[in-house]
C-alpha cells in the first residue's frame, strides 16, 4: 500500500514537471511573436522576466517536494523494517509460548497417567442426623449439666453472701461494743489466735439453737395473731347474729 502511494506522487511530480516545460516553451514562443509584433519592448522584457521567476518559483517548489518525497520514503522504508523487527519478535515469543506450552502440556499428561496408574482411595462420608437418638441424648445432658452448673454456681453465690454478709455483722457488733468486752475477746481468741475446734462447734450449735429458737418464737407470735385475727372474725359474726336475735 505504501509503495503504490509513493509511485502515484512520483507519477504526479514527473506529470507537474512535464506541465512547467511546456509552459515555459509556450511563453518562450509566445514572447519571440510578441517582439515581432510589438513595439512595446519594455513591456515584452517584464513580462518574459515575471514568466522566468515564476518558472524559477515552481522548479524551486518541485524540488523540495522532491526531497520531502524521498524523506517520507526513507522513513516510511525505516518503519517497515521496524514492523518486520517487530513481527519477527512477535514469532519468536509465539514459538516460545508454544514450546512452553507444550512442555508443561506433557508434565500434565504424565501427572494423569501417573495419578490414573495409582490405587484410587475410597472417601468415607459421615451424615449427621438432628433427629438421631444419639444426638437427642447428648443434646439433653448438655442441657441438664448447664442446668445443674448455674444451679450450683448461684447456691455457691448466695452463701457467699451470707457469708460476707455475716462477716459484716460481726465487724458492725467489734465496731459497736468495747474493746473489753469478753465476747468478743472470746471469739478472737477461739476462732484467731487460739482456734479450737471444739469451742467453735459448741459456738455453732448455740447459734443454731438461738436461731431455732428465734425462728419459733417468731412462728408462735405470727400464728398468735393469725389466731387472734381469727377470733376477732368470729367475735364480730357472734356478735352480728347476737344482734339479728334480738331484732326478731
Amino acid at each position: 500500500m505504501k509503495e503504490e502511494l509513493l509511485e502515484a506522487i512520483y507519477g504526479t511530480v514527473e506529470r507537474l514537471e512535464q506541465k512547467v516545460d511546456e509552459l515555459s516553451a509556450s511563453t518562450k514562443n509566445a514572447g519571440a511573436e510578441n517582439v515581432l509584433a510589438s513595439n512595446d519592448i519594455t513591456k515584452l522584457d517584464k513580462s518574459i522576466n515575471a514568466m522566468f521567476i515564476k518558472e524559477e518559483e515552481v522548479r524551486d517548489k518541485i524540488s523540495k517536494l522532491r526531497d520531502a518525497i524521498i524523506v517520507f520514503a526513507d522513513l516510511i522504508k525505516v518503519e517497515l523494517g521496524k514492523n518486520e523487527q517487530r513481527s519477527k519478535f512477535l514469532v519468536d515469543a509465539v514459538k516460545q509460548m508454544k514450546q512452553e506450552h507444550t512442555v508443561t502440556s506433557k508434565a500434565l499428561q504424565d501427572k494423569l497417567e501417573l495419578m490414573n496408574k495409582s490405587p484410587q482411595k475410597k472417601v468415607v462420608t459421615h451424615h449427621f442426623e438432628p433427629t438421631s437418638k444419639n444426638v437427642l441424648l447428648f443434646i439433653g445432658g448438655l442441657a441438664l449439666s448447664l442446668v445443674i452448673s448455674i444451679w450450683g454456681n448461684l447456691t455457691q453465690w448466695r452463701d457467699y453472701q451470707d457469708w460476707e454478709e455475716a462477716d459484716l455483722k460481726y465487724r458492725a457488733l467489734k465496731m459497736v461494743l468495747s474493746t473489753d468486752d469478753p465476747n468478743i475477746h472470746y471469739i478472737e481468741k477461739y476462732f484467731s489466735i487460739c482456734r479450737d475446734e471444739n469451742v467453735i462447734n459448741n459456738v455453732r450449735n448455740r447459734v443454731a439453737a438461738y436461731e431455732d429458737s428465734v425462728r419459733h418464737h417468731i412462728e408462735m407470735i405470727q400464728m398468735a395473731a393469725i389466731k387472734d385475727s381469727i377470733a376477732n372474725s368470729l367475735f364480730k359474726e357472734a356478735n352480728e347474729i347476737k344482734k339479728k336475735i334480738n331484732k326478731k
